[in-house]
């Protein structure tokens, strides 16, 4: 299945339509933004898309067994490197994702953990060529 994603670019305003429900348009305005700080978007939203993956996936299989969730909270940490030409590359992501639960639901986090350590459709496609890794913890509440 094919998804497309239009890009425009008008003066110093980037326009992602990713026709997706509840995202239609992503917006970057760097009006007044200096350039030397204008760098690393690509990777923020490589970042982010491994975020709401995970995220989506994690969700999605704690809502299906009746999780009493209260938050969930992730963060991903970007490393970049030389290629063997010196070309930049995203060379490794690290996700941290916390679950906040019921302490009697610890049998069920651990089961959608292991489930999860192969990851979701964008990172699993990742692993070839970026070193992935995934940091799954709950937090239990009484």
């Amino acid at each position: 299945m094919e998804t497309a994603v239009v890009y425009t670019r008008k003066g110093d305003v980037h326009s992602f339509e990713t026709g997706a429900a509840g995202l239609q348009t992503l917006t970057v305005d760097y009006t007044g933004v200096p350039a030397e700080e204008r760098h690393g978007l690509a990777k923020q939203l490589l970042a982010s898309s491994a975020l709401a993956c995970y995220g989506g996936m994690l969700s999605a299989l704690l809502e299906v067994r009746k999780a009493h969730v209260a938050a969930i909270t992730g963060k991903a940490f970007v490393d970049v490197g030389p290629n063997a030409n010196g070309q930049g590359r995203v060379t490794t992501i690290r996700l941290e994702f916390r679950v906040d639960l019921p302490e009697a639901e610890r049998a069920l986090f651990e089961r959608c953990a292991k489930i999860m350590q192969s990851g979701c459709l964008v990172t699993s496609s990742l692993h070839e060529g970026i070193a992935m890794s995934y940091d799954l913890d709950a937090n239990f509440t009484d």
